[in-house]
């Protein structure tokens, strides 16, 4: 009930209407999809900083970029922790290669940021980052972990991915590397997608599903606003 609540609040109306009525597996996902989709939409208006396409200078490029390889790091922690408790093999097999690919592009940050003379890390993590990777680590079931992180966290950093390569104002010494990232991203097509197809096929798997979808996006949102106040005014809080 709480998490309605919340989805109400921050207009998550998939989240609401789904809790009505179980649904085909396929239109369960594509109704996740474009909730996700509504979500990164929402950010066009005012591009949050973790984008890269509002910053001025390398300074402050360098504070997202630092903030990003967390991400990484703390991605690849994630995927590997859920390994052994994923009892679904094809899964398993799937959160493996991911492991290895979030630490592959760690090592593009890091050569970036050593190009720019900083050093890769030395960032400590801030409250919103902190409470959105704890929260994914604390899901116990497949098809929640899926949709929280894959699905609705990737999705998102990845459409950002996107804009920050179209945009043409930001400089090749960050767009080379993500270049490279959603390159990968691209090539694994949307194996959130159909993993929920393949298990969210219950009202408690759906409803597991779209509880993290909403929580995922609640706390992205948070976590993209610490971000921004931590590169404009120097505030962790």
């Amino acid at each position: 009930m709480e998490v309605l609540l919340i989805a109400k609040e921050f207009r998550y109306p998939e989240y609401c209407d789904f809790m009505e009525e179980h649904m085909n597996s396929r239109e369960f996902a594509k109704t996740l999809e474009k909730q996700v989709a509504g979500f990164c939409k929402s950010l066009d208006n005012k591009l949050p900083a973790y984008s890269y396409i509002p910053l001025t200078t390398d300074e402050l490029r360098i504070k997202v970029m630092q903030s990003r390889l967390f991400n990484e790091i703390r991605a690849g922690e994630i995927f590997g922790g859920w390994l052994k408790s994923t009892p679904e093999l094809d899964v398993k097999k799937t959160l493996a290669r991911a492991v290895h690919e979030e630490y592959e592009h760690a090592t593009f940050l890091e050569e970036a940021l050593r190009s720019k003379g900083a050093t890769p890390y030395d960032y400590h993590a801030l409250p919103a980052q902190m409470a959105m990777f704890n929260a994914f680590e604390g899901l116990t079931d497949t098809v929640e972990r899926i949709a929280a992180f894959p699905m609705a966290g990737e999705g998102v950093a990845d459409y950002l991915i996107a804009k920050c390569l179209q945009a043409g104002t930001v400089p090749s010494w960050i767009t080379d590397p993500y270049k490279r990232i959603h390159a990968d991203e691209e090539e694994h097509g949307n194996y959130p997608f159909d993993i929920l197809v393949k298990y969210a096929t219950s009202t408690e798997k759906q409803e597991r599903a779209a509880r993290a979808v909403a929580m995922s996006l609640v706390l992205r949102r948070a976590y993209f606003d610490n971000l921004d106040r931590w590169v404009y005014e120097d505030k962790i809080y």
